[in-house]
C-alpha cells in the first residue's frame, strides 16, 4: 500500500453518471461544491481504517486534494488527489475516493450515487485550468477497474508507465464537464 500512496492508483466505481449526487433512498438530486484542502493536517480524520481508502495525511505534498461536498452544509462526499503532471501536460489523477457511506463495494450501502463521476470530472477540469485540454491520466488498481474506465467514461489504454494506466481526453473528458456541475469554493 506504501507504493501506491507514493505513486497512486485508482480504485473507484463509478456507480451513475448524474451531473450532482443523487439520494439513493430518496431518488433527491443534492447540488455539491469542490474545494482544495489546503490544511493538510486537515486529512488527518481521513484513514483507510475508517473506509477512505488510504491515509490521505500520506498523501504526497505534490498532489492537490480536493473535497467534492454537498453545496447545503459542506459534507464531504469523496476526495480526490490531482497532480499537475508537467511533464507530460496533463493531469494526473493520484487517487480518488468515494466517503464510506458511499462505498457500496465495500460496505453493502450507499448514502448518494454519482460521486466517483465528480472526481473523475474535478480532474478533468483541473487538466483544464492548467492548460492541458482536460487530459487526464492515472493507474487503475487492476484490469477489472482499467475496462471499467474504458467502458463508462470513453478512457484509452495507455500502459506506457503502468500496466493499467489509461488516459482520458478529447471527447470523453469534455463529456464529463458537460454531465457534472459542481461550484469551486
Amino acid at each position: 500500500m506504501k507504493n501506491s500512496l507514493i505513486s497512486g492508483c485508482v480504485d473507484i466505481w463509478l456507480d451513475e453518471i448524474v451531473p450532482c449526487l443523487k439520494d439513493t433512498e430518496t431518488g433527491e438530486i443534492k447540488e455539491t461544491v469542490v474545494f482544495k484542502i489546503e490544511s493538510r493536517s486537515f486529512l488527518r480524520k481521513f484513514k483507510e481504517k475508517d473506509g477512505w481508502g488510504i491515509n490521505w495525511i500520506e498523501v504526497p505534498c505534490n498532489v492537490e486534494i480536493y473535497a467534492l461536498a454537498l453545496k447545503e452544509n459542506n459534507e464531504i462526499q469523496g476526495l480526490v488527489g490531482v497532480k499537475n503532471d508537467v511533464d507530460v501536460e496533463a493531469a494526473y489523477l493520484h487517487w480518488a475516493c468515494s466517503a464510506p457511506q458511499n462505498n457500496k463495494h465495500s460496505f453493502e450501502c450507499q448514502k448518494y450515487s454519482g460521486v466517483g463521476g465528480h472526481l473523475f470530472a474535478i480532474a478533468v477540469d483541473k487538466a483544464m485550468q492548467w492548460g492541458y485540454r482536460g487530459v487526464v491520466h492515472g493507474f487503475a488498481l487492476n484490469k477489472e477497474l482499467l475496462n471499467h474506465y474504458i467502458e463508462v467514461l470513453g478512457a484509452s489504454y495507455l500502459g506506457a508507465q503502468h500496466p493499467y494506466q489509461f488516459i482520458l481526453e478529447g471527447d470523453a473528458s469534455r463529456k464529463l464537464l458537460e454531465v457534472y456541475t459542481y461550484e469551486w469554493n
